[in-house]
């Protein structure tokens, strides 16, 4: 059995999705949170950009016309 490495774009959803489901019962995360793990983690705020609007593109999350918040659909 072979296992698939995460990309960056997976890693960053993935603790995307961890701040979501801490949440508890929210499935609506604010962008200045995002970026302020996803920075402390690692990664480049263009990375982090590009998997908002890979994941948007894919209808997993929307992400408000204000660019401020993320809710997981």
């Amino acid at each position: 059995m072979s296992v698939r490495v995460q990309n960056v774009t997976d890693q960053i959803y993935s603790a995307i999705k961890d701040m979501v489901s801490m949440l508890g019962g929210s499935r609506t995360v604010k962008m200045s949170d995002v970026m302020e793990r996803c920075t402390t983690k690692g990664f480049k705020p263009d990375a982090i950009d590009a998997c908002i609007d890979e994941y948007e593109e894919l209808n997993v999350w929307q992400v408000s016309q204000r660019r401020d918040k993320i809710t997981f659909i």
